[in-house]
């Protein structure tokens, strides 16, 4: 049996590093938030929320990527 070889493209690679550093801003904006008001702005609160879904779905559609060119190596093999 073949030994299977599992790597991360370099378009993953930076798509990670981008949702890594989203999710930094994402965290600092709420930390901010906190800070600032006892009140969170429902509108900013909204867009936090949308960016996070967004960010969810760009990791789930990374991690399907992934798991499909794993199982198609693993039939090759």
């Amino acid at each position: 049996m073949k030994e299977l070889t599992l790597t991360i493209s370099l378009a993953d690679l930076r798509h990670l590093e981008h949702l890594r550093n989203v999710g930094l801003l994402i965290g600092e904006l709420m930390q901010a938030q906190d800070c600032a008001s006892s009140r969170p702005d429902p509108a900013q609160q909204a867009q936090l929320t949308s960016v996070i879904h967004l960010m969810t779905a760009r990791l789930d559609d990374m991690v399907e990527r992934c798991n499909e060119r794993w199982l198609t190596e693993e039939v090759r093999a």
